[in-house]
């Protein structure tokens, strides 16, 4: 796996400034969902987002994708609003239900980002590449009604890559695999994430939101803990393990070290997490 540079002179590839989210009830009452947050994620930077259920994770992912529209706050991806970002075809968007078109092949439907999105530049074998990657070669002619749960959201992630985008937004995109399967994808994302990528665009970076506390290790550069509702960010890690990762590595004493800082953060979450040797 190629692992991206962080620049930390580059624009982030995310900036929240004091953003917030409210919801109004079917009763009208005021929901609360992302307490004011600021934040920067960096070019070159894969960070995963975990919280209790309900925290607002999803929500706080929706902002930056410039799907839901904050209560508060400025949000830039890249230095432009998200609405622009999208149209600059540099967001990908992975999120829990793959949403295939039900009539169009494995191959059709990743071949579905690049119609709509196209590039300058793409090819038939690219697609190939994709489809073996995620583990779907001999899929290629099969309609999403005849694969499994976890197959369609292979296809999902594999169309989203397509477009080759400098920011990558996955919201548990692994919860329908399972463990076996889960467990290799979150290695073969991290080697996607580092691979095809346009060098005249910043270094990829992603946001992976999961209830996994070993995924998110295994995966990001940083942890972010959430709060429960209303969210917010009560813990900032930065993961020990080195790149290139392997599955051996969750064995380490690092990996281990860094799983319990994360754990204690989501145990006392009223309390910033503190490096188990810090003492």
């Amino acid at each position: 796996m190629i692992k991206h540079p962080i620049e930390p002179d580059a624009e982030p590839a995310v900036r929240l400034n004091d953003v917030r989210l409210t919801y109004e009830t079917k009763e009208g009452k005021r929901l609360d969902a992302v307490a004011p947050t600021t934040l920067t994620i960096r070019a070159g930077e894969m960070t995963a987002l975990v919280g209790p259920s309900g925290c607002g994770k999803t929500s706080l992912l929706r902002v930056i994708a410039g799907l839901t529209p904050p209560s508060g706050g400025e949000v830039t991806v890249f230095g432009q609003p998200p609405a622009m970002a999208q149209q600059h075809k540099r967001l990908g968007l992975v999120f829990q239900e793959p949403a295939l078109l039900a009539w169009r092949s494995v191959a059709d439907n990743i071949r579905l980002g690049l119609q709509l999105n196209p590039r300058e530049t793409h090819s038939s074998t690219e697609i190939d590449e994709l489809i073996e990657i995620v583990g779907l070669r001999g899929f290629e002619r099969y309609r999403p009604a005849e694969l499994s749960g976890g197959m369609q959201q292979r296809v999902a992630l594999a169309r989203a890559l397509a477009i080759d985008p400098p920011l990558l937004l996955l919201d548990e995109p692994f919860a329908a695999l399972d463990e076996i399967t889960r467990e290799q994808m979150r290695y073969e994302v991290q080697r996607l994430w580092g691979i095809s990528h346009d060098p005249t665009e910043p270094p990829r970076s992603a946001i992976f939101v999961t209830h996994s506390v070993p995924e998110a290790v295994a995966i990001a550069d940083r942890v972010l803990v959430m709060s429960p509702r209303p969210g917010r960010i009560i813990a900032d890690i930065p993961i020990s393990t080195p790149r290139p990762r392997r599955p051996e590595h969750e064995h380490s004493d690092r990996f281990i070290n860094d799983t319990a800082i994360v754990r204690a953060a989501l145990r006392s979450p009223t309390t910033p997490a503190v490096p188990l040797d810090a003492a």
